[in-house]
């Protein structure tokens, strides 16, 4: 099974280009971007985004080029959404968040995270990290316990 991820999108957007005026713009780039990724390395992109001003009571679900956008629904944030997501442990889920509960939330339940930093190099990337890093020996008998290898793994597929 492809790996997931589990983008929480104005913590991105907000990390990466903290003076960017026009959100709209600097999302519709973003969603671009991540089509392009996810195509490119066969990973599946879920991105959340808070929509506060919405009419709607639901959650609004959306497709962008292959990446499944979720707008909050009325009195949710993106956090709850996400947290919704990481408590139901489906296996392959990488959050993407500089959101120190959003980590916590994902170290309790098993889900392996990065920060956006590191997804925007991932991003801005074409194959060259998978050829720079070192070969990992194998027998080695100070092993990572199995849990900790499982998300070391999962985080190198993207």
């Amino acid at each position: 099974m492809p790996p997931r991820l589990l983008i929480d999108g104005y913590n991105f957007i907000y990390r990466m280009s903290p003076g960017s005026l026009d959100m709209d713009t600097s999302r519709s780039h973003f969603l671009e971007a991540l089509a392009r990724y996810g195509r490119e390395r066969g990973v599946k992109v879920t991105v959340v985004f808070d929509a506060p001003g919405s009419l709607s009571l639901n959650r609004l679900r959306e497709n962008h080029r292959g990446v499944e956008v979720i707008y909050s629904g009325r009195g949710e944030t993106a956090d709850d959404v996400i947290i919704e997501v990481l408590r139901k442990k489906q296996a392959g889920f990488i959050l993407v968040s500089s959101d120190r509960a959003l980590i916590d939330e994902a170290k309790k339940n098993g889900v392996a995270f990065v920060t956006p930093d590191r997804m925007a190099m991932a991003l801005q990337e074409k194959g060259e990290a998978e050829e720079e890093m070192p070969v990992e020996r194998k027998g080695n008998p100070r092993r990572l316990p199995k849990r900790l290898r499982r998300a070391k793994k999962t985080i190198g597929k993207i």
